[in-house]
């Protein structure tokens, strides 16, 4: 942009004027200018590196031979068989795949419901727990499997390791094995050494020491609660298991020329023994000894009257090995450092199994006789045996056995 500015004299005549001209121009410009600028610049280089990495590797697991398989088992209610089948099971599974399924009954249906299950064919189960002497009832029709070959090709289960009476009473039949020994039975005594030492007394050697040491005691405070407890503790319940009691009194007259001999028929003609003065003299001891238990002894089964002894109500007990283990539990017994087991108290007569009559034991009489005193320990029962019903699918089976070796296992 321009601005023209003139300058003129004023003068009378035009006369020729030098003339300056100032001339203002705005004019743009480009500039430039220099800035010097830091920058920070990454730069970004790929380099190949070899990496070498180590990987432990688990070897896979052995496949368990029995995964997938049942094995369904029936036995009697009570936590002293029952219980440990239960418990242990998971482990068997654990090992081997197989899932052990124990259902119980009332002791006084067992026997029938194994019965009935395989001979109507129905099977529900495939192997038992039961009183081993059953087992003929369940063998001569076949029902039960042949363990026999299993037995001789299991280094694991110690065969040799179960004591020979209960291999042979508890798992033989004519030269066969057919069940695996799992608990082994006989009666014995117990007693509270700490009483009997009080009254400077020694356990009872024949069933009359057994009587006097329960009336001594009987009524008395036997464990500091302030209540009168019990001289002799004894399972009599019908339809349980105190049938056999008679016998743990009865066959120290009846039987004293040795196991072979019998005790519940004379051999000659199948008479019961039961007729005769020996077992008319059991009788008398087993309804006296009601004399010095608790008043509903009649109505007591063997868990009862384990509870009373291991609660210290009781100076005296008639029981197979449980007591023994009982007592020595620190959550549920008082008598723990009190309880003595003794051999089952004895006679000093015996019965003559032509008369019928007692007579005095002699060196011909009680041949077995220690100090004059006749004892015929009883293995009333003999314990719990595993037997497998032959119907059942031959893998499981195979599982019910390694299940029962399992648990007879040292």
């Amino acid at each position: 942009m321009a601005v023209l500015a003139v300058i003129a004299a004023q003068c009378g005549a035009a006369t020729p004027q030098t003339v300056e001209v100032v001339k203002t121009v705005e004019v743009e410009k480009e500039v430039v200018k220099t800035v010097e600028v830091e920058k920070e610049v990454k730069v970004v280089e790929t380099v190949e590196v070899e990496v070498v990495k180590t990987v432990e590797v688990a070897p896979e697991a052995p496949a368990k031979p029995f995964e997938g398989v049942e094995v369904n088992i029936l036995t009697f209610t009570g936590p002293q068989i029952a219980e440990p089948l239960q418990r242990r099971g998971p482990d068997f599974t654990e090992l081997t795949g197989a899932k052990i399924n124990v259902s119980t009954v009332p002791f006084n249906e067992l026997y029938q419901k194994i019965l009935t299950d395989m001979a109507t064919g129905t099977n529900s189960f495939d192997a038992f727990v039961f009183a081993p002497q059953w087992m003929v009832d369940y063998i001569v029709p076949g029902y039960l499997e042949d363990l026999t070959d299993r037995v001789a090709n299991d280094p694991d289960i110690q065969w040799d390791d179960i004591a020979p009476f209960f291999r042979d009473f508890s798992a033989t039949y004519a030269g066969r094995i057919y069940t695996i020994p799992l608990d082994g039975d006989f009666h014995i005594g117990y007693y509270r050494t700490d009483l009997l030492e009080q009254e400077g007394l020694e356990p009872p050697k024949t069933w009359d020491d057994y009587l006097k040491i329960a009336a001594t005691f009987h009524g008395k405070d036997l464990n500091g609660d302030g209540d009168p407890d019990y001289g002799s503790c004894i399972s009599k319940k019908r339809g349980a298991q105190a049938y056999w009691f008679i016998y743990t009194i009865a066959s120290a007259f009846i039987q004293s020329q040795g196991t072979s001999q019998g005790v519940f028929f004379n051999t000659k003609d199948m008479t019961p023994l039961t007729n005769n003065e020996a077992f008319a003299r059991a009788l008398e001891i087993y309804s006296e000894t009601t004399n010095y238990g608790p008043p509903d002894e009649l109505n007591l089964d063997v868990g009862d009257t384990r509870g009373l002894f291991t609660s210290g109500r009781c100076a005296l007990s008639l029981d197979w090995g449980d007591i023994g283990t009982l007592a020595i539990d620190p959550e549920t017994s008082v008598v723990a450092d009190k309880t003595g087991a003794m051999i089952l108290p004895g006679s000093t007569e015996v019965l003559d199994w032509e008369t019928g009559k007692l007579v005095p034991c002699d060196d011909t009489t009680c041949p077995y006789a220690v100090d004059g005193v006749n004892h015929a320990p009883f293995a009333a029962y003999g314990g719990w045996s595993g037997g497998i019903n032959a119907a059942a699918d031959p893998k499981v089976k195979d599982a019910a056995y390694a299940f029962f070796s399992y648990m007879s296992q040292p």
